[in-house]
């Protein structure tokens, strides 16, 4: 093997390694699922610190379109952010990507408001997602 092909072949794993790491920790990681019920309710999803830490979250939402009025996530240390996200998500959606305030720390739990819209396709589904 000649040096010039050995220096490309290092060059290449370096360059690999490299851009794996962005697209690693762009990766969503599913923290939790609750069924709604209800026209206008809240309901919770629990995390806990098993989970680790998030900068990041986002809620997916199936099964009918959902309006999402706010968000409090609590975290472990007992802070809390009030997030207003006052968006109509459709069925198979999501929030746009919400940053956390208090980074670095697990969540406790998500509670978030919403108004149901029943549109008879059965029941609606509220995933949670965190990014690190």
């Amino acid at each position: 093997m000649d040096r010039r092909t050995l220096l490309l072949g290092f060059g290449a794993a370096t360059l690999g390694s490299l851009t794996a790491a962005p697209a690693e920790a762009a990766t969503w990681v599913f923290l939790g699922k609750r069924r709604v019920n209800g026209l206008v309710d809240f309901d919770q999803i629990d995390v806990g610190a098993s989970a680790g830490t998030f900068d990041k979250i986002r809620l997916h939402v199936t099964g009918n379109d959902l309006m999402i009025y706010d968000l409090d996530v609590r975290y472990g240390n007992g802070a809390n952010d009030d997030i207003a996200v006052r968006a109509l998500i459709p069925q198979g959606g999501y929030t746009r990507a919400i940053d956390l305030r208090l980074n670095n720390r697990f969540i406790r739990r998500v509670r978030f408001t919403y108004g149901k819209f029943a549109n008879g396709r059965g029941e609606t589904w509220v995933e949670l997602h965190g990014q690190r």
